[in-house]
């Protein structure tokens, strides 16, 4: 019987080929989209478990010199890890120098480089080669050796640099390392668990819409197959037999599909492997789905499509008499709304359990089962608007409309389920996204893209430095802040360097330079007075003229030349919070002299971006002493870091939005396409009753809108109420409420109108099924 299903299903006459390609091709479509999503996953999975040298740690026990640990073995060497940044881009930066003929040899090369010698990331190496020197590469001493390979880095775009020192030179500048072992333990990222997060939620958005395309395309025309079952019952099939028959032409089906979808797969793969779903793109051949996920698609796709064939021959199976014996399955119950309301219970409860650190996680199960609860409940949401559309509108389509979707609102409402929850993720990344980026992304940090910070430090706090040969000036002990604030409160260049600094930064064209200095020299104020236990609040001093010329920190008081201000502000990586204004009417005067003071920080402001990474070259290769081993950078690229997480994560939301109004948009032309099918014998009598084609076109219309307008409607509250709540929970002080603004209406308008689009793609269907010339019936 199995041969038979699948003959019959090959050889099945026209109708039988059209729904067989029809079928294939929406499992196609799903499962192509599928393995995109274990393809990306699967490469998010291998760059995140990578070995992390960056998180190699200085070796315990070391002697204080670099000659005597060279006398010890031989397998030390010298490490300095610091940032930079080119065009907003972040270069890791590597000096390294060997103590040894056995010094440990970092991932992605063949040995480490020696004195004036570099190896570089390929992407790296090619700014290199096409950027002016004065840009980029004079900050890197020595000359290009090779390029790092594969095992270093997270993906071909990302930015790497190995430079070789002598060990004399490294061990003189600040938080130089010694290092016996280079660390090969996945890292730890920070923001990687939310990721992971953000890709099975988005996985989970429209795996569901993927299954109800596969399970309405295998459904396709099941109407008209159960009265051909219901015939060969009628002839003495038994009920086992049709269930293999069934099974056999839903398996070809999806089979066909599944190799169809692994082909389109296989032809987007380098196209895939060349988007950046994440921050940075992936290796191509990370990029692909493991033997189990191929295996598994190849499995469960056809398993499932048997399974929905089997289930939709219920009536069939009761007897062959079953199909024209069909009755209205009972009207969906308002319990089918307690799923919904649990999420959401579920989702506040998880909010108030939640904290800043763990950005929201325990919430997250409740937006899953607010999402599952939405699809439970769309089936009575339907049947309210049954009741509801022949009251609003008039005409013969309303009510032909809503007759068909009270007698059957399981099956209306599953072909716009995956448009329902477009409508809730569109929502929700509308309404919040928005409101986080409002709290970093203030006017004033975006006014000052072109002002470049740089704070500097002299002897660093003492750790396993190689070169620690002191600690932090008194005065400023423990309890006077973080470590990177004592630091840069109470040390800076001396006063020759920062006057060397600040001469060279203002020879650059194009570039204006604000001094800051600290008040605190050895432990002791500005002036001769001794600091009492911790920074002061006037901890720095600041020409007036200066300020004007940032104008985002504030003014001084008439008549006055400098002034004391405290500046911790400005060393944060909140930009909302380092914009700040620092001085007013109410900052005291300070002497107009600065002879004596240390130069604590430097603003720079700059007429362009080849200024820009000029000045930035120079702060390299002349001051040596960034504070916190950071790159100095401008406020607007410090709103990019910060907005950088949020941005994949709407990247991330988007895509699946997109992939899930896609798979929707092709499910309910696919449903639309059936329903005209099965309904071919009625349809056909209106028109030979007088109904004009343009009646059944709308109603056709209806029954796909009314179910997609109540479901969407409620979708999309809920999805706004819940963003309000996260962002009150979650946001900072005075956090905005969120607003939809009209892109927002624009963007999901266009989406809902295009899946709107394909189904009126298939209304022509209707128009050769239901002509008069059809008149006879199988």
């Amino acid at each position: 019987m199995f041969r038979f299903g699948v003959r019959l299903s090959l050889t099945g006459g026209r109708e039988g080929r059209t729904r067989l390609i029809v079928t294939a091709v929406a499992v196609a479509i799903g499962v192509a989209i599928l393995l995109a999503v274990l393809a990306d996953f699967h490469a998010f999975q291998v760059t995140s478990n990578r070995s992390f040298w960056e998180g190699t740690t200085a070796s315990q026990g070391t002697a204080a010199s670099a000659a005597s640990t060279e006398s010890a073995g031989g397998r030390m060497e010298l490490w300095n890890y610091s940032d930079d940044i080119y065009q907003g881009r972040t270069i890791e930066r590597l000096d390294v120098a060997a103590l040894g003929s056995h010094a440990p040899v970092l991932p992605g090369i063949s040995r480490l480089p020696g004195p004036g010698q570099y190896y570089a990331s390929p992407a790296l190496a090619a700014r290199l080669r096409s950027a002016p020197r004065s840009q980029l590469g004079d900050r890197f001493p020595g000359a290009l050796i090779g390029t790092i390979g594969q095992r270093a880095l997270t993906g071909p775009d990302e930015l790497v640099i190995f430079v070789g020192y002598r060990p004399a030179t490294l061990a003189s500048l600040p938080s130089t390392i010694r290092v016996d072992k280079i660390a090969t333990a996945a890292g730890k990222q920070v923001w990687s668990p939310y990721f992971r997060v953000a890709f099975i939620g988005g996985a989970l958005a429209f795996v569901l819409p993927i299954l109800i395309l596969i399970g309405t395309a295998t459904r396709l025309a099941a109407a008209r197959r159960e009265e051909r079952y219901a015939a060969l019952r009628l002839t003495g099939a038994t009920s086992r037999q049709i269930g293999v028959i069934a099974a056999a032409d839903s398996l070809i089906s999806a089979l066909l599909g599944t190799l169809l979808g692994i082909g389109v797969f296989l032809l987007l793969r380098p196209a895939l492997a060349g988007t950046a779903i994440t921050s940075e793109r992936y290796f191509a051949d990370q990029v692909t789905p493991t033997l189990a996920g191929y295996l598994g698609v190849l499995v469960v796709v056809p398993a499932a499509a048997a399974v929905t064939g089997l289930l939709s021959l219920r009536r069939v199976r009761i007897s062959p008499l079953g199909v024209s014996r069909k009755v209205t399955p009972p009207a969906p119950s308002k319990w089918r709304a307690l799923p919904l309301t649990a999420g959401l219970v579920l989702f506040v409860v998880g909010l108030a359990l939640t904290s800043k650190k763990s950005i929201g996680a325990t919430a997250i199960p409740g937006l899953l089962v607010t999402m599952i609860g939405l699809v439970i409940a769309g089936p009575w949401l339907t049947a309210q608007a049954a009741r509801v559309v022949p009251r609003l509108l008039s005409g013969a389509a309303p009510v032909l409309a809503a007759r068909r979707l009270a007698d059957n609102p399981k099956a209306a409402f599953r072909s716009v389920s995956g448009l329902v929850l477009a409508v809730f993720l569109g929502t929700m990344v509308a309404a919040l996204l928005p409101a986080i980026q409002a709290t970093t992304a203030t006017p004033t940090a975006r006014a000052l893209d072109n002002v470049l910070l740089d704070g500097f430090t002299v002897s660093p706090v003492c750790g396993n430095s190689v070169n620690c040969t002191g600690s932090a000036p008194a005065g400023y002990g423990p309890g006077a802040g973080s470590a990177a604030q004592q630091r840069i409160a109470a040390e800076g260049l001396p006063p020759a360097a920062g006057a060397a600094v600040l001469t060279g930064l203002r020879q650059i064209h194009g570039a204006q330079a604000v001094p800051i200095y600290s008040q605190a020299a050895g432990g002791a104020l500005a002036g001769g007075a001794g600091g009492p236990a911790g920074p002061q609040p006037g901890n720095s001093v600041i020409p007036c003229a200066g300020l004007r010329l940032i104008g985002a920190f504030g003014t001084c008081a008439p008549g006055l030349t400098a002034v004391q201000a405290s500046t911790w502000s400005l060393y944060g990586d909140n930009p909302s919070y380092t914009t700040k204004p620092f001085v007013n009417s109410h900052n005291p005067a300070a002497k107009a002299s600065y002879s004596g003071l240390y130069l604590q920080a430097v603003l720079v402001k700059v007429d362009s971006q080849a200024t820009l990474e000029r000045v930035r070259t120079f702060l390299d290769t002349h001051t040596q002493l960034s504070a916190s081993g950071t790159a100095p950078r401008t406020f607007g690229e410090a709103v990019q870091v910060r907005e950088g997480v949020a941005t994949t994560v709407q990247r991330l939301i988007d895509i699946a939005v997109a992939l899930t109004l896609i798979v929707a948009g092709c499910s309910l032309a696919v449903a639309a396409g059936g329903g005209v099918v099965e309904r071919k014998r009625p349809f056909t009598l209106l028109r030979l009753s007088g109904m004009p084609a343009a009646t059944l076109n709308r109603v056709v219309l209806m029954e796909a809108v009314a179910p997609l307008v109540a479901a969407a409607a409620v979708a999309a509250g809920v999805a706004y109420i819940m963003s309000v709540l996260t962002v009150r929970k979650l946001g900072p002080e005075g956090s905005p409420t969120p607003v939809l603004d009209h892109a927002y209406f624009l963007i999901m308008g266009a989406g809902l109108g295009g899946a709107l689009l394909v189904l009126l793609a298939a209304l022509p269907l209707l128009g050769r099924v239901s002509s008069p010339a059809n008149v006879r019936f199988e």
